[in-house]
């Protein structure tokens, strides 16, 4: 695609200023896309893994560093670069955001807190030139889907689908959006 690679750990605020090292090359960004996601266990775990009860310290940390924290270093990085000059960011959340994942509860919390903290950036920043918004995606087929609901005949979207979902959340996304994207037409 001629695209460049740059690794980052979204959870760590140093490797975002790598990242911000990169982007001063290439200039100002005007569209980001904040997507990195993990649920609490790996997805070749059995549901009951995902379970609130089988957390672990080590697990729930990670999680909410790569879900929370990731948004939250994400936003506080690009913020400033971006707000002069206008642009679109937006944070993939999850229909879990809106409404209890039983089957894994804690993910759904960081869901909420996305949701949470792009309502309340996108406020602080109205007028700005600057959108700030929100993917809730139903099932995507990503790596993160647990295999046992995969084996279940889970049904999930394509990733192409949620792509031209966040590129239009990027041009034509009002600030403070927050949008659900449950299948390929609905």
């Amino acid at each position: 695609t001629g695209a460049d690679f740059q690794h980052c750990d979204v959870s760590n605020p140093d490797d975002w200023h790598e990242v911000l090292k990169t982007l001063e090359s290439l200039g100002r960004p005007d569209r980001i896309a904040l997507n990195a996601g993990i649920q609490i266990a790996p997805p070749d775990a059995p549901l009951s893994e995902y379970q609130f009860e089988a957390m672990t310290v080590e697990r729930y940390r990670r999680m909410m560093g790569v879900n929370v924290d990731g948004v939250v270093f994400g936003l506080k990085a690009l913020l400033p670069r971006m707000r002069e000059q206008g642009g679109g960011i937006t944070a993939t959340a999850s229909i879990a955001g809106l409404g209890p994942l039983p089957f894994d509860p804690l993910y759904g919390t960081t869901k909420h807190a996305v949701v949470g903290l792009v309502r309340a950036v996108a406020a602080a920043n109205e007028g700005s030139g600057l959108r700030i918004n929100c993917i809730c995606p139903g099932g995507v087929d990503t790596a993160i889907i647990p295999d046992a609901l995969k084996a279940g005949g889970f049904n999930a979207m394509a990733p192409s689908v949620m792509a031209a979902e966040v590129v239009d959340l990027l041009t034509e996304g009002p600030n403070g959006e927050i949008r659900v994207k449950l299948a390929a037409d609905q």
